[in-house]
């Protein structure tokens, strides 16, 4: 299944117009027909974000924008956002070094490394886990990846329907490629 097929069928469940869908989220009829066809740059783009956001354990909707809504994303924030969370996970290394000058003791030590250990990630890690190469992933850090575009496009899209934007990517809890349709 595609993501085009998701939107697509989202849409209509919705019972909302092509042209009104396309214009809710300030796109030409044929950029939007492109989407919902599946062969749009959202099919690469909208599963990454979605595998971020589960490696990072972290919303979807906060790796676009602080406030978790469309309209305050702003070009370039998603890298930077991506980097702040995966930077926030990977705390052990701070305790480590707190714990060496003495400014924590070894109990808080151990609870914080114990919080942290399962979602402390590297670029490398992250890279990986995506299935891109370090190089991509950097770019995607930098905000110079097709999320920039998609992700805050496909959150708008998620608020229009009123569901989670996750679950355009996962519906029924599964990932795109594991289903052939949904109810």
């Amino acid at each position: 299944m595609k993501l085009g097929d998701v939107l697509k069928k989202e849409r209509d469940r919705k019972k909302i117009p092509f042209d009104d869908m396309a214009s809710k989220l300030g796109l030409p009829p044929e950029e939007y027909k492109e989407m919902e066809d599946g062969s749009s740059e959202a099919e690469k783009w909208g599963p990454l974000l979605a595998k971020i956001a589960i490696k990072l354990e972290t919303p979807t909707s906060r790796l676009l924008a602080d406030s978790g809504k469309s309209a305050d994303c702003k070009a370039g924030q998603a890298g930077e956002l991506i980097r702040k969370h995966r930077e926030r996970r990977s705390k052990i290394e701070q305790a480590d070094e707190q714990l060496r000058l003495g400014q924590i003791n070894q109990t808080l030590h151990d609870d914080l490394v114990r919080k942290h250990r399962e979602s402390a990630k590297t670029v490398d890690e992250l890279a990986e886990y995506i299935e891109v190469s370090k190089d991509e992933y950097e770019q995607i850090e930098a905000g110079q990846s097709g999320i920039e575009k998609y992700g805050p496009l496909l959150l708008h899209y998620a608020e229009v329907i009123e569901q989670p934007v996750f679950n355009l990517f996962y519906p029924c809890g599964l990932p795109l490629e594991k289903l052939d349709d949904y109810p």
